[in-house]
């Protein structure tokens, strides 16, 4: 008690001290006595509960232990955060990486599983929308190289159709040997680069003989239809055979939606190019269409080289192994390879031997595209002259019919072909087209004291019917070709079907045209209907000789 007492004076005395003089040294070393002079009475209340003399003199001389035990306080705290935050970093790292597998899996499955048949579809549907951009301008182009309707007017028809004959005889061969992938791309990549060609040759003024060899050119490009048709055959054939028809009625459609965006973007793209048109040059506005066109082409190839699965690269087995063998297994061999083939071939419903039936069908294909040609080159013009549409407003039409052939490709073609069979679906479609030209041709043919709202209901109404019947005859003839001849021969049948069609599309135009010119459109509207009921005729005789074969085989 003295020693607290004494302590409580002195600090009573440093205080004054400090109070004068300031000095906080010695107010520390008081309040240290203090401290210590506390600790000694609690000691002697409660000797349990206070600390040693030793352990208060360590906690107070040796501060540097109660540092180095906060330190590694600290540091082991520090420790766990960085356990904490790698353990986090590493589910993150999992997270991304999961994220990184399923977007490879996606990416996978993308370029490598699922998308040959859409971006088949889709190049068909490109390549056949640059055909379709480019029937507006039909008029303005005959006006660009002062052209009257008659064989040079159908000269422009007729050109590109005289490269096709090189061209569907050597690709879709090809693709029977190097895979339909490539030659596909090939193909596409071809056409594009001749429509850059002939934008360029409109731009430049190139004469018309300089023009059409550019469009011959394009020409020996063509051959996407017969080999796209082949591929979906191959595809077809890997699972139910139900998919043939399917794939190809899905292709009519594709095509059926060219013909529908198409006109309208050709007109439209020729509007945009009389921006840049000087006078009544139309020159800038015709090259442009040809340009988009030629745009569509490159796109499609890109799909086809991006997003298709390569087939049809098939081997024919040489001689000499064949000789080789022994007698059992040639013969078994053979067994074999006429299983496999008839297993392939379903039937030919127009002939009781593989080319009789290819030949009837070429023909009845022919006929129809001598008469499909005939309206494509001469159905423009009769809208600008009997009804006064302009070149927008034929694209709008061109549309407005196409609209009408969407819906019968995609609600109506696949289910009559599959109910019907796909003779009765060719007779019928021809049916249909036949009357249309009819139709067309009598309306054409009336005289000028007609009202023309009945000019105009009876070829837009002919217009309509012609429509419907294309999307129900396009699948029959592929189907039935394609059923007669086995996998490795698909690519050159089709491509004798579509040489045969070159050669009408390359004769029509120039014989129409000449009748056009000397009878007027009348007269070549309904020779075209007689192409077409000659088709169903020889498709009709060909049906019934197949069947009375049939009936006295089985009898």
């Amino acid at each position: 008690m003295i020693t607290v007492s004494m302590s409580a004076a002195s600090i009573v005395s440093w205080r004054k001290t400090c109070c004068c003089g300031g000095h906080l040294i010695v107010l520390f070393a008081a309040l240290q006595l203090f401290l210590v002079a506390s600790a000694n009475s609690l000691s002697l209340n409660n000797p349990l509960v206070a600390p040693t003399h030793r352990q208060l003199t360590n906690t107070i001389i040796h501060p540097n232990k109660c540092a180095a035990r906060h330190q590694s306080q600290q540091e082991s705290s520090r420790l766990h955060r960085c356990l904490i935050t790698m353990r986090q970093s590493s589910s993150a790292t999992e997270e991304v990486n999961d994220s990184d597998t399923q977007n490879s899996k996606l990416l996978s499955k993308l370029f490598n599983h699922d998308l040959s048949v859409p971006a088949v579809l889709l190049a068909a549907f490109l390549n056949l929308l640059g055909f379709t951009m480019a029937s507006p301008i039909q008029p303005a182009l005959g006006k660009h190289f002062d052209l009257p309707l008659g064989t040079k007017f159908g000269s422009l028809s007729s050109a590109y159709p005289l490269g096709m004959l090189l061209g569907v005889f050597v690709w879709p061969t090809l693709s029977d040997v190097l895979g339909r992938k490539i030659v596909m791309s090939l193909t596409l990549l071809g056409s594009g680069l001749g429509l850059m060609l002939q934008s360029w040759g409109i731009r430049r003024c190139w004469t018309l003989e300089q023009f059409l060899l550019a469009r011959v050119i394009t020409g020996c490009f063509a051959g996407n239809s017969p080999i796209s048709k082949a591929y979906l055959a191959d595809r077809g054939s890997e699972g139910n055979k139900g998919d043939l028809s399917k794939y190809l009625a899905w292709k009519d459609a594709a095509s059926t939606l060219a013909f529908i965006a198409g006109p309208v973007l050709g007109g439209l793209v020729y509007q945009i190019g009389k921006l840049g048109a000087v006078g009544g040059d139309n020159s800038k506005q015709i090259s442009f269409v040809i340009f988009c066109s030629a745009v569509a082409s490159l796109f499609a190839s890109m799909s086809i080289m991006l997003f298709v699965k390569n087939t049809g690269q098939h081997k024919k087995k040489p001689k000499s192994s064949l000789a080789e063998n022994d007698t059992v297994d040639a013969d078994t061999s053979d067994k074999g390879e006429s299983r496999e083939e008839s297993s392939e071939i379903i039937a030919c419903p127009l002939g009781t031997r593989l080319w009789t039936g290819v030949v009837s069908v070429a023909c009845v294909s022919a006929l129809y595209h001598a008469a499909d040609s005939t309206f494509f080159a001469f159905f423009p013009s009769l809208l600008h002259n009997s009804l006064g549409f302009s070149t927008q407003s034929v694209g709008l039409a061109f549309t407005s019919f196409a609209v009408i052939s969407f819906f019968m490709s995609a609600f109506v073609a696949s289910r009559f072909l599959k109910a019907f069979g796909p003779v009765a679906a060719c007779t019928t479609g021809l049916g249909a087209v036949g009357t249309g030209l009819l139709a067309l041709g009598y309306a054409a043919s009336l005289p000028a004291g007609i009202s023309m709202s009945v000019i105009s209901a009876l070829i837009l109404g002919a217009s309509a019917l012609y429509y419907m019947g294309v999307p129900i005859y396009g699948p029959s003839v592929p189907t039935m070709l394609l059923q007669c001849v086995p996998s490795h021969k698909r690519g050159a049948v089709m491509g004798f079907d579509g040489a045969v069609n070159t050669v009408a599309r390359v004769l029509a135009p120039l014989i129409m045209g000449e009748i056009h010119r000397v009878k007027g459109a009348g007269a070549a509207f309904k020779v075209a209907s007689g192409c077409v009921y000659a088709a169903i005729s020889i498709t009709l005789y060909r049906r019934w000789l197949v069947l009375r074969k049939n009936i006295r085989s089985s009898s």
